[in-house]
């Protein structure tokens, strides 16, 4: 791991941050007012924090909606910061150098013309805009990158959607469609790679990498059982707006580190109503398959779930394959109370509530699909090499494929494929496995490493926001002063 330039990313990607924040500032008020001049005083000392932190001036380039730190990648900032990589598109800024003259002025006349407004050429002389020579963006080191661009744009939709919900205004529900149909032909072509994606996980934004994560994972299980085209989108609408009603969950409550109080709960759990409510007012159709997925994916198998159903009926197909992906991305997330579980651990947790909270069908078509070592697991072998698995074969499900990227020493080593089922001359197993690693034990970021191949840390993410409430699944402990409100 390239722990010697750890801090440069670092402020490379609070840079970003507090320019994205200063684009929207300046948005919203005219020249003078002061709360531009209080934005662009704050990017400037994040600046000279950066500047402090390289061993030169830093050089920022935008190549293909990805930022860098020279030629190094800005995987979250890429993913995250989706609305000013298209900024710096529509300014026509691919590169700008940070030199010691930079300060205030300078990063004034940057924001107002990243906002579309006209700075004097001289005002921007100073950042060298356009100078460096950047990196060729190609697909990442596993391939990744339309999917990992649909990721953004989902993040975006999600973000603006919350927005637009919160302000009263109705959401758009072609612009889900649209999401939902890209996912759905990206995991069509690759579901291997689609599944690999689902190892992103976020505290600072948790629900809204949580709802993509079980978009992708229901889209890949609704593909594999068979369902139909319409069917495979419905089915990818209702999972990633499956918890679009804890929008109207209080911000003080989704990000409570201490054990929540019966009424905290109860508005926690009121959550697919309030999201089926929204999506009526969004599509006007009583009907809608979406609005019945929202309503439902808490309702459980055997109906002991909420909210209870006219008649104590069973939620829908689409509902029960949500609530099995649910779980999944859930409790692979960590929560205030406890740590992410592995993901073999999470398959055994939906294998244990199979009959009860999922159906047992759903529960077998997902383990099937996963896999005993799940795609994105990290595998230490009996060499001491790791990897991370990228496929698995339908008839050794013991025996799946990784990519390499631990040597025996534990340093890094050339990216390989490497399938375990291979045999020498006299029919014995090559390798074989040791043990499943959390990616926390080797400190290993996979955004990073899927974006670009790179074992950046992991300790770089942003980790404190709202979003990480989630009613505990089937199978699992309940979280400290958690109450069946329902």
């Amino acid at each position: 791991m390239r722990s010697a330039t750890i801090t440069g990313i670092d402020r490379a990607g609070a840079f970003l941050r507090v320019l994205s924040t200063a684009t929207q500032t300046y948005g919203l008020y005219p020249s003078g007012h002061t709360a531009r001049r209080e934005g662009v005083t704050a990017l400037a000392a994040e600046a000279e924090r950066l500047r402090g932190a390289s061993p030169g001036p830093p050089v920022l380039i935008m190549s293909r909606q990805r930022f860098y730190l020279g030629r190094t990648l800005l995987a979250w900032e890429s993913l995250t910061l989706l609305r000013l990589t298209d900024t710096f598109g529509r300014a026509g800024i691919q590169s700008l150098e940070l030199r010691e003259t930079v300060g205030e002025p300078e990063l004034d006349a940057l924001v107002r013309a990243l906002c579309g407004e006209t700075p004097a050429a001289e005002e921007l002389e100073p950042l060298a805009i356009n100078a460096a020579g950047g990196p060729t963006a190609g697909d990442g080191e596993f391939g990744m990158g339309d999917l990992l661009s649909s990721y953004a744009m989902g993040l975006e939709f999600l973000r603006e959607t919350a927005s637009r919900l919160l302000a009263g205004q109705p959401g758009n529900m072609r612009e889900t469609r649209e999401i939902a149909e890209r996912f759905s032909d990206q995991i069509r072509a690759d579901p291997a790679q689609a599944l690999l994606l689902t190892t992103v996980k976020s505290h600072d934004e948790y629900t809204y990498h949580h709802m993509i994560n079980v978009c992708v994972l229901s889209l890949a299980l609704g593909q594999a059982i068979g369902l139909d085209h319409d069917q495979v989108i419905n089915l990818g609408i209702g999972a990633l707006l499956h918890d679009v009603g804890k929008v109207k969950v209080p911000a003080e409550i989704l990000q409570y580190a201490g054990p929540l109080d019966e009424e905290q709960w109860r508005l926690v759990q009121h959550h697919p109503v309030d999201g089926t409510g929204l999506i009526l007012m969004t599509s006007r159709d009583l009907f809608h398959p979406a609005a019945t997925v929202v309503l439902e994916h808490h309702a459980a198998y055997d109906a002991t779930g909420y909210p209870t159903l006219r008649g104590n009926r069973q939620p829908t197909l689409l509902s029960r394959i949500v609530a099995v992906a649910d779980c999944f991305d859930a409790v692979t997330s960590a929560r205030p109370y406890r740590q992410a579980e592995e993901r073999r651990q999470a398959l055994a947790m939906l294998q244990a509530g199979a009959g009860t909270g999922f159906d047992p069908r759903v529960v077998r078509a997902f383990v099937r699909m996963m896999g005993l070592y799940p795609i994105g697991t990290l595998v230490e072998l009996s060499s001491g090499e790791v990897g991370v698995v990228v496929r698995n074969d339908d008839r050794e499900l013991t025996r799946p494929t990784l990519r390499m990227i631990l040597d025996g020493t534990g340093g890094p080593c050339e990216p390989e494929e490497r399938e375990l089922g291979n045999r020498t001359s006299d029919g014995e197993l090559r390798w074989t496995v040791r043990r499943t690693i959390d990616a926390r034990e080797l400190d290993i970021d996979m955004l990073s490493l899927m974006a670009s191949g790179d074992l950046e840390s992991a300790s770089r993410r942003p980790e404190a926001g709202p979003g990480l409430v989630h009613e505990p699944a089937p199978g699992e402990t309940p979280p400290p002063g958690y109450v069946h409100a329902h």
